[in-house]
């Protein structure tokens, strides 16, 4: 059991977290290189922790965990690279998805200098700087991140933009616009955002709430989702994903993002 409060961070491109520490269990979510966690207790090969970023709860493997630098920057591009130089035909350490943490030492307009943990080949690397943002700023258009992620296989629990599920894009694409908002749309849709109370009144930025799923409207008429019936975040008219999800499942709400409170 530890004892006192203990503060890593992820130094993999993504790792699996889970109910328990067993790899036959589902995914519940992912952890991003860079993020900060609080380790709560171990056993065996695992670590229970919580990840700082939403304070999701579960059980990861020590081998992704180590120290970094306190983050400076995120990761703004739907994914970029880790280079051993500033040269971009230099060997690549990793990928980083959007919304991975780093600590930026050294930044010109081309490259940003990186620090890296003992668990990589080289303790320092060398990411694009126009991939990154400063970890405190923020983008007023956030739904056009989320397009950014426009044909990104639909993963359950997944949160690398390897592989992403609704709930995701929402939380990833929101993050740019200065807020970290809960992982999953049970939580997600208890948020202090304005109602929306007609689909007559909807704008780009506005979110709509199914039981266990969640879009985002780019406009008036289409949303962007990750969803299980094309098995990846495609743009479609919200009067078609009624038609196929309101069968069984009503939809429960709708919120104006567009404004942080």
């Amino acid at each position: 059991m530890v004892k006192n409060k203990e503060y890593m961070n992820i130094v993999k491109p993504s790792i699996v977290m889970r109910k328990k520490p067993d790899d036959s269990l589902n995914l519940e979510t992912e952890c991003l290189f860079g993020e900060s966690i609080e380790i709560l207790d171990t056993h065996s090969d695992w670590l229970f922790c919580i990840l700082k970023t939403d304070n999701y709860y579960g059980w990861i493997k020590k081998e992704g965990v180590e120290y970094l630098g306190k983050a400076t920057h995120r990761v703004l591009n739907k994914r970029t690279f880790i280079f051993e130089k500033k040269d971009i035909k230099a060997s690549i350490i990793h990928y980083l998805p959007m919304g991975s943490q780093i600590c930026v030492v050294e930044i010109d307009d081309n490259w940003s200098k990186v620090l890296l943990s003992r668990k990589h080949i080289c303790l320092q690397g060398y990411v694009p700087s126009k991939h990154i943002i400063q970890i405190d700023k923020k983008i007023k258009d956030w739904v056009s991140k989320a397009e950014q992620l426009i044909n990104t296989p639909y993963k359950w629990g997944g949160r690398d933009t390897i592989g992403i599920d609704c709930s995701a894009l929402l939380q990833l694409s929101y993050a740019t616009y200065g807020e970290m908002i809960p992982r999953n749309t049970s939580d997600q849709i208890k948020l202090p955002k304005k109602l929306i109370t007609s689909t007559k009144n909807l704008s780009r930025g506005a979110v709509v709430f199914w039981e266990g799923h969640v879009g985002i409207m780019i406009d008036h008429l289409n949303c962007i989702h990750a969803n299980a019936f094309h098995m990846k975040t495609v743009i479609e008219p919200l009067q078609n994903i009624r038609c196929r999800i309101e069968k069984d499942n009503k939809l429960i709400k709708i919120l104006d993002f567009n404004e942080i409170k």
